[in-house]
């Protein structure tokens, strides 16, 4: 490997060494890689825009306008406390509809945006029937990981890989929600079982929330109809883009925009306020800075010496991209592992001799699965500890780490079956 890619290695591994450490904003880390390797001519400028997904970075954006406008409804907070009303007091039921409000949501919007309303809601909870809020947030921040691995949408890796591969919203779907469904059941359950002291909560003070109007939570009835309008038309638009042929990118954004120009509020400020800029200079940083990788070979050689000890094992192939990408993003941000990794799969499959859509599949399931492991793996994890730190209720890296990995071990051993069961034709 000539000496461009082992610099464009390093300028990745300080890179991510940046955003592990937090010293440095993820996006300005990500910018500051993009532009040494661009002002050093490691990736020419005009080659290294073309690596930037605008297709990821335009369903980013139009779904932060429409998440952020249906937030400022209180819709969200109405979902989850009827669904805690509607448990009946049962502990074990509360716990599963907090869990699984958070999945399906972070299947249908994204697992960050899902967390940064669900954990303030989560710990207000907690303050009126006064319990313990840490160990519900970590199985929050695992619901989350786990729903948004559903779906095109759910999490920012299999907007990655969904773009690269030309994966439509309903392959999605088909395989990987009914894993992720068996994936959830089986953590949560197992969370409970082991621990159940953490999450009991006591009848009299599961009572104090049956006090409070989750109608009083809407403030916004005519905007919240609009807004509910345009996120069935997107949710339609990802179905059938793959049908269309339109890119799920300009689906979110055109939604976004007549959603803009139909609601009373001023457009300019929540483009302003509710686009998180900062995420989407990092995804475009990022992007070049894979792209270098590419560019000098450090994909290709990564891929020729997987290729070369996976050779004529297409199910170890499968597998092995399953573990090491879900141990990987236990402590590797998820995000720049799966940028870097659609492109070794690209090559690894033509090394084995297989399509490469099965280890697609296997790459997603464990870069979002494995994103569960500890606070560097998903920005989900950051975000709940953040809230969780400000509200008086820290979470520990410890803590998040021992319930987190064994979250990842469940996911990882039910995928590796559902994989053998479903290519069982490469053993």
């Amino acid at each position: 490997m000539a000496y461009q890619g082992w610099i464009t290695l390093c300028v990745f591994t300080f890179t991510l060494i940046a955003i592990g450490m937090g010293k440095i904003a993820r996006g300005v880390a990500a910018l500051l890689g993009a532009a040494f390797l661009m002002s050093f001519q490691i990736l020419p400028a005009e080659i290294a825009v073309r690596f930037i997904d605008f297709n990821t970075i335009g369903l980013l954006m139009g779904m932060m306008i429409v998440v952020g406008v249906l937030s400022k409804t209180g819709v969200f907070q109405y979902v989850a406390i009827r669904s805690l009303k509607m448990t009946g007091g049962n502990w074990v039921v509360t716990v599963f509809a907090i869990t699984a409000t958070t999945a399906i949501l972070s299947g249908v919007l994204d697992n960050v945006t899902t967390v940064l309303l669900v954990s303030p809601i989560i710990l207000s909870l907690a303050d009126i029937m006064d319990f313990n809020p840490v160990p519900l947030l970590i199985a929050e921040a695992i619901s989350s990981n786990i729903g948004g691995t559903a779906t095109l949408i759910g999490d920012p890796p299999n907007i990655i890989i969904g773009s690269h591969a030309n994966f439509s919203f309903i392959d999605f779907i088909i395989n990987l929600t009914p894993i992720t469904i068996v994936v959830f059941v089986f953590t949560i359950a197992l969370l409970v079982l082991i621990d159940p002291n953490s999450f009991k909560i006591r009848k009299e003070e599961y009572e104090k929330i049956l006090k409070v109007d989750e109608n009083a939570a809407i403030k916004d009835i005519p905007t919240l109809k609009k807004a509910l309008f345009v996120m069935g038309c997107i949710m339609v638009g990802f179905f059938a883009h793959g049908i269309l042929h339109i890119e799920a990118a300009v689906v979110a954004l055109a939604g976004a925009a007549a959603l803009l120009a139909v609601i009373p509020e001023d457009g300019d400020e929540i483009i302003h306020k509710d686009i998180e800029w900062p995420t989407l200079v990092f995804f475009a940083g990022l992007f070049i800075i894979v792209g270098a990788l590419k560019e000098n070979g450090v994909i290709s050689q990564l891929a020729l010496f997987l290729g070369k000890h996976l050779q004529g094992h297409p199910l170890g192939a499968m597998l092995a991209v399953l573990w090491f990408s879900g141990l990987t993003c236990s402590f590797v941000n998820n995000i720049g592992f799966t940028a870097t990794f659609v492109f070794v799969i690209d090559e690894l499959a033509k090394q084995v001799g297989i399509s490469p859509e099965p280890l697609f599949w296997a790459l997603a399931m464990g870069a979002c699965f494995g994103g569960n492991g500890s606070f560097l793996g998903a920005a989900a994890n950051v975000v709940v500890a953040d809230v969780a730190g400000r509200f008086g209720h820290p979470i520990s890296f410890k803590d998040f780490l021992k319930t987190g990995m064994f979250s990842v071990f469940i996911a990882l051993s039910l995928c590796s079956l559902y994989l053998i069961v479903r290519y069982k034709t490469l053993l």
